[in-house]
């Protein structure tokens, strides 16, 4: 049985009244972030951390106020509440308030933050791996992404879905810093973390989660998938697969249109699509973008890299270019014209 508290680390960062002791551990946890006095004020500050995995709560107080400022968020999301006293900043151009119990705010990976407090405050402070919650959406959704996630700064954590991510942040960070914490716990609480944060805010890829999740497919489809998906690279046809799945072809068509969204030949064209962008990624030293298009029977090359280029949002020779690359194959020579 894992020990209490296994996983879960503990740090005073700083307590302090000395501003450039105060500044290195600041820089310690916002890389390159910078940190100013409030003038007029006797100065302090003290920061501690409980870290688990991918995840580390920062409990950070200001005794006399201050400035500080973040060129860019690295690679983590920061989700900035309060147990005391208000802060205010603007995050890329969107304006926030930190207020006990009514606002918080999230910050998203590669954009600056400039944050102010007026008097005392205390800060407690979410940072999370960037790829730990992308990795929590790929979970989710299926879909990879191609960037971080860019969440809406200003948070209302009075009510509503706003309230769900707080409460669940406030159990979690309440959680750690107990010296009796469950690691097992720990897990739990995290990924419900991740899901709220994703589900019950608003942010650049909420669309993927707010649409509708697929209908369960009948038999007749998924054998008429399986049946494309073990002969994609073949010219297989419409009465091939409808012979495959056993049912008219009218009934296959309106079974794949309620479940899938589109007819059995779109679905196909699809899957030969996705074949094609393999080959292409992990090719071998004589792939070719027009081969692999006559092989899959994708038509025109001019058409097929439009349509390419528009489902996965760069060009077939890119992608070959790049899987040539990663194993090692020589870049193609462009062919001279006669």
């Amino acid at each position: 049985m894992q020990a209490p508290g296994a996983g879960i680390a503990r740090a005073q960062l700083v307590c302090t009244g000395d501003v450039g002791e105060a500044r290195e551990a600041f820089r310690r946890v916002y890389v390159d972030a910078t940190l100013e006095p409030k003038r007029g004020t006797s100065f302090g500050c003290a920061m501690e951390v409980a870290s688990f995995g991918t995840i580390r709560v920062v409990a950070g107080d200001w005794p006399g106020g201050g400035r500080a400022f973040v060129p860019a968020v690295g690679e983590q999301y920061i989700l900035s509440l309060s147990a005391g006293g208000e802060s205010a900043g603007d995050h890329a151009g969107e304006p926030f308030r930190v207020v006990p119990g009514r606002r918080g705010a999230l910050f998203s990976p590669g954009r600056s933050c400039s944050l102010d407090v007026g008097g005392e405050f205390h800060g407690r402070t979410l940072v999370i791996d960037r790829g730990a919650l992308d990795a929590h959406f790929t979970t989710l959704t299926g879909a990879a992404l191609r960037g971080p996630i860019r969440f809406g700064t200003a948070l209302d954590i009075e009510d509503g879905p706003g309230r769900t991510v707080y409460e669940v942040a406030q159990l979690f960070r309440r959680q750690i810093e107990q010296s009796w914490a469950s690691p097992m716990l720990l897990v739990g609480l995290r990924g419900a973390l991740f899901t709220s944060l994703l589900v019950h805010t608003r942010h650049s890829l909420s669309e993927i989660l707010d649409a509708p999740q697929p209908r369960v497919a009948p038999a007749c489809v998924r054998k008429a998938e399986e049946y494309m998906a073990a002969h994609a690279a073949a010219p297989i046809t419409l009465a091939d697969i409808v012979a495959a799945a056993g049912v008219p072809e009218r009934s296959l068509r309106a079974a794949f249109v309620a479940s899938r969204g589109m007819p059995p030949m779109d679905f196909l064209r699809r899957r030969r699509f996705e074949l094609a962008r393999r080959q292409l990624a992990e090719p071998s030293a004589g792939t070719s973008v027009a081969g692999v298009v006559a092989a899959l029977g994708l038509g025109n090359p001019g058409r097929f890299s439009v349509e390419y280029k528009r489902r996965f949002g760069e060009s077939p020779s890119e992608t070959l270019s790049a899987g040539r690359a990663a194993a090692g194959l020589p870049r193609l020579r462009p062919r001279r014209r006669p």
